[in-house]
């Protein structure tokens, strides 16, 4: 597959230049890399051409805009041998051609073009749809008078511009839809079919069809796949659309989305919600009218999947992320997917599933479009769809889709690198996950699990563990630990912090600040309701057995804000189903995190043995490796005073 792109490319290139060949001799532009809406100077050279020796010789300039030609008249001057001229062209230009004239003779070459730039040195889309048209006349509505018939070009080769144009910008594929199948299905009246059907899939997929879009859909049913019953269901809807009728519901409907937003219970927001599609479908909408008065479909979908998803309504959730908008999907996924499952762990992975795959599917119904944004959401989606499909024993799929997330993230994801590396050793890859540990490794975003595989590895590979360490060394990338160790050290403070009197989980024992003194004190403050908090543990935890050994330094994990009942209960539970033996301070009344100027958790501080807060960090940033050469640093640092 690579190496067909690879192939593609250069195809594409070489096509390109071959363009530009044709047209520097005896026409050119200055600059050649043009940008729309910039000025250009225009040579052109008649000599061997018709137009050779004539006296007077001027230009029709056409322009393609927005996918429709604009026609000019200019004037040349002669200077020398050449007719140049001026020309200032459109900002919304793709691709300028000029026909060069004399009385009733004519000169196109073999079609003086040139595909325009934007300011980004990107070819600006349309442009090759504007060169397939430039000098074909298969498609009326999109034809020129810029030929007289001699020098046309077949639709096989317009058909090839047009894949390129939709291959380097999906986007624009809305744009060609319609002209591209009719090429088409002059060359291969049998695939143009199969396409059509594909394509109007993507079409019904945007979420902003307009007047146009609806009247190219309707000519593909009609003209492509010979469906007259479909081609009228479409008149119907392009009738109905931002009609009269439809104009004189807004107030209703206005009246309607207001009783959403004041609706506070969500159980009955929910078939509020179903209720106004229904009446008010995306499809039939005063646009302007939605716009002004700040009506979002994408976020009507997000609350009804949302919903559901809350109340474990999967049939409601499927039916409506099986419609939903692509602006939609990145909040379902996250709130009624990721949440449960990552961050409150109340999802098992079968029931994240059921809620995931459907999720997924919608959002692979996109690929084609590539939305702005595509990629991004498709690979960070990925990265958790993998880890669902890994715990489900789904190896083969969850690979591919941690592999694909993987180009997003580069093994700078520490959830991400464990679950590529838990699939690699099931499936007994071991070159591949050798090579995954010692990147996660070089990025410093390792979780234990991972350790322990690294070490097993080596062991394996050389027989013990002699050399392990100075091995663990040579990973780590001496730039990122220099960045970090400059990031602490700017980071260090020296501020002195009240006294405390807390409750410990260690027998109930009362601990006092005081008593602390000549030892440096590490706090984690969290509380059972925080994600990231619980998130940081597994970091947390090798900090604490790193430090076990050393008399002088002592972890308190600070449990605070907490709004639950029965927290001292499930603060116990909940640490010894995880193994994590921490030495818990009770602080549910956030007494001593407000006098330490504690707000969002988790925060760690670190006091030396002076009981001087020397460090005062908020946040985690995702690697259980990197939180504990952070915290050994502000350790060593706190130690050495200063």
């Amino acid at each position: 597959m690579f190496r067909k792109i690879i192939l593609a490319g250069t195809i594409m290139v070489l096509a390109t230049n071959t363009l530009l060949a044709q047209a520097q001799k005896p026409f050119s532009i200055s600059p050649e890399k043009a940008i729309a809406g910039e000025k250009i100077n225009v040579s052109y050279n008649p000599k061997g051409t018709v137009l050779e020796k004539k006296k007077n010789i001027s230009a029709t300039v056409y322009q393609f805009c927005n996918y429709e030609w604009r026609k000019k008249e200019i004037k040349l001057v002669k200077k020398d041998s050449l007719w140049t001229a001026d020309y200032q062209l459109a900002n919304d230009a793709a691709l300028v051609a000029f026909k060069f004239k004399s009385g009733k003779l004519t000169d196109i070459g073999n079609g003086y073009g040139w595909l325009l730039f934007d300011k980004n040195e990107r070819n600006v889309p349309g442009a090759y749809a504007g060169w397939a048209f430039l000098r074909n006349t298969s498609v009326p509505e999109w034809s020129t008078d810029y030929t007289d018939g001699k020098s046309l070009i077949g639709d096989d080769v317009v058909v090839y511009w047009m894949d390129q144009q939709v291959r380097h910008e999906p986007s624009t594929k809305r744009e060609i839809f319609y002209p591209r199948l009719k090429v088409l299905k002059k060359v291969d009246a049998e695939k143009a079919k199969v396409n059509a059907l594909k394509d109007i899939q993507y079409m019904n997929n945007l979420t902003d069809l307009s007047f146009k879009d609806l009247q190219n859909i309707k000519k593909v049913y009609a003209e492509i796949l010979d469906q007259p019953a479909s081609a009228d269901s479409i008149t119907k809807v392009i009738a109905s659309i931002d009609s009269t009728a439809i104009k004189a519901r807004n107030p209703e409907k206005l009246a309607a989305f207001k009783a959403m937003g004041a609706e506070r219970d969500y159980k009955k927001l929910l078939p509020l919600n179903i209720s106004f599609l229904d009446r008010y479908p995306m499809y039939q909408a005063d646009r302007a009218f939605d716009k002004a008065n700040w009506i979002d479909y994408s976020k009507i979908y997000s609350a009804i999947a949302i919903i559901a998803s809350v109340e474990k309504d999967s049939a409601t959730f499927k039916k409506y992320v099986a419609k939903a908008p692509f602006a939609s999907l990145p909040n379902i996924f996250y709130k009624a997917m990721q949440v449960p499952y990552v961050s409150l762990k109340t999802f098992t992975a079968e029931e994240a599933y059921g809620y995931a795959r459907p999720i997924m599917g919608r959002l692979l119904q996109f690929n084609d479009a590539k939305s702005e944004g595509f990629m991004d959401v498709y690979m960070s989606n990925a990265a958790i769809y993998a880890d669902i499909l890994m715990h489900l024993k789904k190896d083969e799929v969850a690979l591919g889709f941690a592999t694909a997330a993987q180009q997003k993230y580069q093994y700078e994801n520490s959830p991400l690198n464990e679950v590529s590396a838990i699939l690699l050793e099931r499936g007994g890859q071991k070159d591949k996950l050798k090579f995954v540990l010692e990147s996660s490794m070089k990025k410093n975003q390792m979780t234990p699990l991972m350790l322990e595989m690294l070490k097993k590895n080596y062991v394996a590979l050389n027989g013990s563990e002699t050399g392990y360490n100075a091995y663990l060394t040579s990973l780590k990338d001496v730039k990122l630990d220099a960045a970090l160790e400059s990031k602490v050290k700017k980071s260090m403070i020296k501020q002195a912090v009240p006294d405390f009197n807390i409750k410990s989980n260690r027998a109930g024992k009362m601990v006092k600040l005081s008593d602390l003194k000549g030892k440096i004190v590490v706090f984690d403050f969290w509380a059972s309701w925080c994600a990231p908090c619980k998130a940081a543990f597994p970091g947390m935890n090798m900090a604490v057995e790193k430090y076990k050994d050393d008399k002088d330094v002592v972890f308190y994990f600070v449990d605070t804000q907490e709004k639950m009942k029965d927290y001292e209960a499930y603060v116990s539970k909940y640490l010894k189903e995880r193994n994590f033996d921490f030495n818990v301070l009770f602080d549910a009344d956030a007494k001593m995190s407000k006098s330490y100027g504690v707000g969002a958790i988790p925060h760690k501080m670190v006091l030396d043995k002076n009981g001087m807060l020397r460090f005062s960090e908020v946040g985690y940033m995702g690697s259980p490796s990197e939180l504990v050469d952070e915290i050994s640093m502000m350790i060593e640092l706190a130690r050495k005073g200063g």
